[in-house]
């Protein structure tokens, strides 16, 4: 658990409107921060600990005691108004894992007065942009976004499918593409495409899924499967570095965090990066998930450096980063292409000073599944090879990111290397003993034969 601290100091004596905290459930998602950022912040990751005086001065640090150690997200302050209330509400609606707790309000609110979570969802972004709101957990609550455009717009990524969903598409035009980031975001594409039969799927060839590959999402249907590492349009046609400037809507493959993920971008303004990249408000800048790359690190980087000589060139310019998970921003300065190779270069330099590799989707899973269910045997069993305690199922992950856990404790891991040899040792020990035990009973049977 964080530290106790007295919460209701915190307000004084203004009205109770709810109190939010973070429960250990917590894996990373770090979506709720965008419906609530003034509520909720990032939780410093272990391996920050050097550096911390610096992050501290970049971005807001959260209260001690409205998270459980371990969690990835904590509180800002507690909602003050019947508009922090809503959004506190549609920040836990969009957590992926139930890790966010709001408690029940005294300030007077009616239950169910403010509706649904998402009642006032979708919202204009800015110009034609919308964020849908209503993520669906089967895309691990991952934003989806609608470009509105004449003759049918651009739906990026996928939300929860409903009769509101679909009459808010429908309403403004309809829906011509599909572009799926990457192979993580694209549970309901064969909902959304039969609602919209003049749709057209895209998405990045190595992360299509073929048909009974157990259970991953059958992706094998998609019209357009893109491959490649430079600029192109949605249907797969080869763009010039120096059309991306004046494309519409182009889209730029980086391979990374998936094989096939993909950015896009919309008129020079606005890059929807999946789980690409991302803005950190505790680093004051854009950087990449290391603890959730599936594919490889280094080739991340290799993608994003790409993106940086484009805009070095003067080929590429973007205002908003407009993740699937992680937070979104619209960054400062004039939206230059010299503005977006800075903040690229910047990305990077964080980047080359993490630990290369990734993180094999068998170990995560048991690792996020230990979180969601600690009382389970599976996950007791775990915590018990780590010591117990914060920390305890760290070991559970590739060495290279487990300092990327907000509680990682690097003595545990060398304990719990111990316990495994130790019970490694003993379970080969009771087999060869077995196996001496069995030769000697069929030697005997032999003889008396």
């Amino acid at each position: 658990m964080g530290t106790t601290h007295d919460e209701g100091a915190e307000n004084g004596d203004k009205e109770d409107w709810g109190r939010l905290r973070v429960t250990r459930a917590c894996c990373g998602a770090g979506v709720c921060r965008n419906f609530a950022p003034e509520l909720l912040g990032e939780v410093a990751p272990a391996h920050w600990a050097p550096l911390d005086g610096d992050v501290q001065r970049r971005g807001p640090a959260v209260l001690e005691g409205t998270y459980d150690e371990g969690s990835f997200t904590g509180v800002l302050r507690q909602p003050q108004s019947l508009v922090d209330l809503a959004a506190a509400r549609s920040a836990v609606g969009s957590c992926p894992v139930n890790a966010l707790r709001l408690t029940r309000p005294a300030a007077g609110v009616r239950p169910g007065a403010l509706g649904a979570p998402f009642s006032t969802w979708p919202r204009r972004l800015e110009d034609d942009v919308w964020v849908l709101g209503h993520p669906s957990r089967d895309n691990v609550s991952a934003t989806a976004y609608f470009i509105e455009r004449p003759g049918g717009g651009v739906l990026i990524d996928l939300p929860e499918p409903s009769d509101a969903i679909f009459r808010f598409l429908e309403q403004r035009g309809g829906v011509r593409w599909i572009f799926l980031t990457h192979r993580d975001h694209v549970a309901h594409h064969v909902e959304f495409a039969a609602r919209f039969p003049g749709s057209r799927r895209v998405l990045g060839a190595a992360d299509v899924t073929p048909r009974g590959s157990g259970p991953q999402t059958d992706t094998s249907d998609v019209e357009l499967k893109l491959d490649g590492l430079g600029p192109m349009t949605l249907d797969g046609a080869p763009l010039a570095a120096a059309e991306l400037a004046a494309a519409e809507l182009a889209v730029l493959p980086q391979p990374g965090h998936t094989a096939g993920s993909m950015c896009l971008l919309y008129r020079g303004r606005f890059l929807f990066t999946g789980d690409h990249l991302a803005y950190s408000r505790r680093l004051g800048q854009i950087a990449a998930f290391r603890l959730q790359c599936w594919d490889d690190w280094d080739r991340q980087i290799t993608s994003v450096r790409r993106l940086a000589a484009l805009a070095e060139a003067g080929h590429l310019r973007f205002v908003w980063v407009l993740p699937g998970h992680g937070e979104w921003k619209r960054l400062d300065g004039d939206g230059s292409a010299a503005a977006a190779a800075a903040e690229l270069q910047r990305a990077i330099a964080w980047m080359e000073r993490q630990a290369p590799g990734h993180v094999p989707m068998a170990r995560f899973i048991p690792w996020v599944k230990g979180r969601l269910n600690p009382d389970s045997r599976a996950a007791r069993a775990v915590c018990a090879i780590g010591g117990g305690g914060p920390g305890s199922d760290a070991w559970v992950l590739p060495r290279s990111v487990r300092p990327y856990l907000p509680d990682h404790r690097p003595e545990k891991d060398r304990a719990a290397l111990i316990r495994i040899s130790l019970i490694a040792s003993a379970l080969l020990g009771c087999a060869a003993g077995v196996t001496w035990l069995a030769t000697r009973v069929r030697r005997a049977s032999a003889a008396r034969s």
